[in-house]
């Protein structure tokens, strides 16, 4: 039997494999000595400076560990397992595009090799490159299914992109591999927040809490799931813990600002509010927040410059800073909401936008429509409609009984596709509503915009695009909210309200005719009713 320090009888190969058994002994010194001794016996074996690599690696000798792997490489081009491991250490060294060039290396010779893919996923995600991502970590996922960090990244990556459905069920399968997985226990419970299922977010986050207590993004989230179900006091102390572990981490004072507004203390939010923009000041959240304080203190001078901001951040403005604008009188009031705040308002909705719409706000819109058409159609089967704004579909049980066709069309993905789960729709399409009717001459019988005006001041742009839809004689069928001003006014929620004789007014102008105007309660806000219109217009033949 050959005595463990004598190594003169082994193949290369058996040396290696007694080098690596020490490795995963975590006998460092032993594994450190045998790869030594292993490099200078064979310096064109790469086994040898591959180990050497991992344990510089692992003891934080990260130029060390990028030399031997380098040789490692070097000694042996087309072998994979070097080129990742020296990927891995040159991402921990801060140099991701020299990283990147080693896991596409890997791809030129194997292109299905899941680990490569998964490694780039993580990678391009963590630098804003999200599609990218998305599709290395599927390709990781089609080459091992059972790739736990690839299951993770990927959830983690489609709920950045508001998919949070399709991103529970990847996580859900990260977990099962590894329950008491700390990283994925995290990026569930922000999943489950964003599909408004506090109570099970509030139970996983406090598992990945308890697995690392010292991760102050858990902690934040942790606070998000409270405040969210209104437990303020303990949500401030989880924010509060958030910016202990990390005082130079934004997310954790985002949270106690919100949590401080919540409690009507505004000041200290505000005072929240300002760590994070000075933090990052390309935060348009943490600015957007800011603004909305500094407006609730009556503080217009020091609210406007962060509105204008976020729109420097976001022309888009996904996050509606103009009407903040708008509603401190500091810019005239714009004539419809943006589009892209708009699209995020719904997609971040979507997830709970029915129980919320409905059970919360005692929304009835859908109802009112079927009522108002019963009253002031000719017939009730085989028409044309579009439901325009359509939403998750809450007017198609309503319509379907009078359609020989219904179509939906909607602003916002996420709800198009859950409308599209309730099978009642002909046809379905994401779009901005004015260029979707315009696209359509004369195509429907009826045109449904139930809960939708409210995003539009100006409704003459809209009422000429719906009459291009319309056939002649056609019915556009609306809710609206209502102001007693002579034109339109922005409210306090972002939602317009419109006066009939505005109404009436685009209404003649646009070639309709006022078939019904009458007051309404469409839905509920802070246990009050809102005042509103149900109306309907009928196109000139």
């Amino acid at each position: 039997m050959t005595p463990r320090n004598d190594t003169s009888a082994l193949t290369v190969g058996e040396e290696f494999a007694i080098a690596m058994k020490a490795w995963d002994d975590g006998d460092l010194t032993e594994a450190r000595r045998l790869g030594r001794r292993l490099a200078a016996r064979r310096p064109d074996f790469g086994g040898a400076h591959y180990l050497l690599g991992l344990i510089a690696h692992q003891q934080g000798q990260e130029r060390k560990a990028v030399e031997h792997l380098g040789r490692a490489v070097a000694l042996d081009p087309r072998q994979p397992v070097p080129r990742l491991a020296l990927g891995r250490t040159l991402e921990a060294q801060g140099n991701p595009q020299a990283a990147e060039l080693q896991y596409c290396a890997v791809l030129d010779a194997f292109p299905t090799h899941a680990e490569a893919h998964a490694r780039l996923g993580e990678m391009l995600g963590q630098s804003g490159r999200r599609d990218e991502a998305i599709d290395h970590c599927r390709c990781a996922l089609a080459a091992n299914p059972r790739h736990a960090e690839a299951l993770c990244c990927l959830g983690s990556l489609l709920h950045e992109r508001g998919q949070s459905d399709e991103a529970a069920l990847f996580l859900e399968r990260a977990l099962d591999l590894r329950p008491n997985w700390a990283t994925a226990l995290y990026n569930y419970g922000l999943v489950l927040i964003a599909r408004d299922r506090l109570p099970a977010a509030l139970t996983i986050l406090t598992g990945a809490a308890e697995l690392r207590p010292d991760h102050a993004a858990t902690a934040a989230a942790l606070a998000g799931a409270l405040r969210r179900l209104n437990r303020l006091d303990d949500a401030r102390a989880e924010a509060e813990r958030a910016t202990r572990l990390a005082g130079q981490d934004s997310a954790g004072w985002l949270e106690l600002g919100l949590v401080r507004a919540a409690q009507d203390s505004q000041e200290g939010a505000a005072a929240a509010f300002e760590r994070v923009v000075s933090i990052d000041p390309t935060s348009v959240q943490g600015h957007w927040c800011l603004a909305e304080s500094r407006r609730a203190l009556g503080q217009v001078e020091r609210a406007a410059p962060h509105y204008a901001h976020c729109l420097r951040l976001d022309p888009t403005d996904r996050i509606g800073a103009a009407l903040g604008l708008a509603q401190m009188g500091a810019a005239s009031v714009p004539e419809r909401a943006p589009d892209a705040y708009v699209r995020q308002l719904f997609d971040d909705y979507a997830s709970h936008f029915e129980s919320a719409l409905v059970d919360g706000l005692g929304y009835c819109g859908p109802e009112q429509m079927g009522d108002v058409l019963s009253r002031v159609l000719d017939r009730h089967e085989g028409l044309t409609i579009l439901d325009a704004g359509c939403g998750t579909g809450l007017a198609a049980p309503v319509l379907r009984p009078l359609a020989a066709r219904l179509d939906g069309l909607d602003i916002s993905p996420a709800m198009v596709e859950r409308a599209g789960r309730r099978g009642l729709y002909d046809g379905l399409e994401v779009g901005e509503l004015i260029a979707g009717l315009s696209a359509r001459p004369e195509c429907y019988d009826v045109i449904v915009a139930a809960d939708v005006l409210v995003y539009f001041g100006a409704l003459g742009p809209l009422l000429a695009a719906a009459a291009r839809a319309l056939k002649p004689g056609g019915l556009f069928a609306c809710t609206l909210e209502r102001c007693d001003d002579e034109g339109y006014r922005l409210g306090a929620g972002n939602r317009y309200a419109h006066s009939a004789a505005y109404i009436e007014t685009q209404a003649e102008e646009n070639g309709f005719l006022v078939a019904l105007l009458e007051p309404a309660v469409s839905r509920r806000e802070a246990g009050a009713d809102v005042p509103g219109w149900v109306a309907a217009l009928r196109l000139r033949a």
